[in-house]
């Protein structure tokens, strides 16, 4: 039982981690736009979104790394985890490289 709730957990982050990443590539969009001042607060919680992408993209693509090369069962699926290292990579070069 803690098994299955674990594996749960891993998907629930990497749909979390996706959602994170689509507010990362949204941030882009929306610095560009005027007339988004009476939208602060859904702003605001884009860009913390965003910000806060990385940090939980190190721990999911730690934690799906090691169960997608150990475990005969993915607890989730594929395209997902490698969507993820894509959009890493792109944060890396973002907040490492760039800056």
């Amino acid at each position: 039982m803690k098994q299955i709730s674990f594996m749960r957990g891993v998907l629930f982050m990497n749909r979390f981690a996706l959602i994170c990443n689509l507010c990362f590539l949204s941030m882009f969009i929306l610095k560009d736009i005027k007339g988004l001042e009476n939208y602060h607060h859904t702003i605001s919680t884009i860009l913390v979104l965003a910000v806060i992408a990385f940090i939980i993209n190190i721990v999911t693509i730690a934690i799906s790394f090691i169960l997608y090369f150990f475990k005969s069962k993915h607890p989730f699926p594929k395209y997902l985890f490698f969507i993820n290292i894509v959009f890493f990579i792109m944060q890396y070069y973002y907040f490492i490289i760039s800056n």
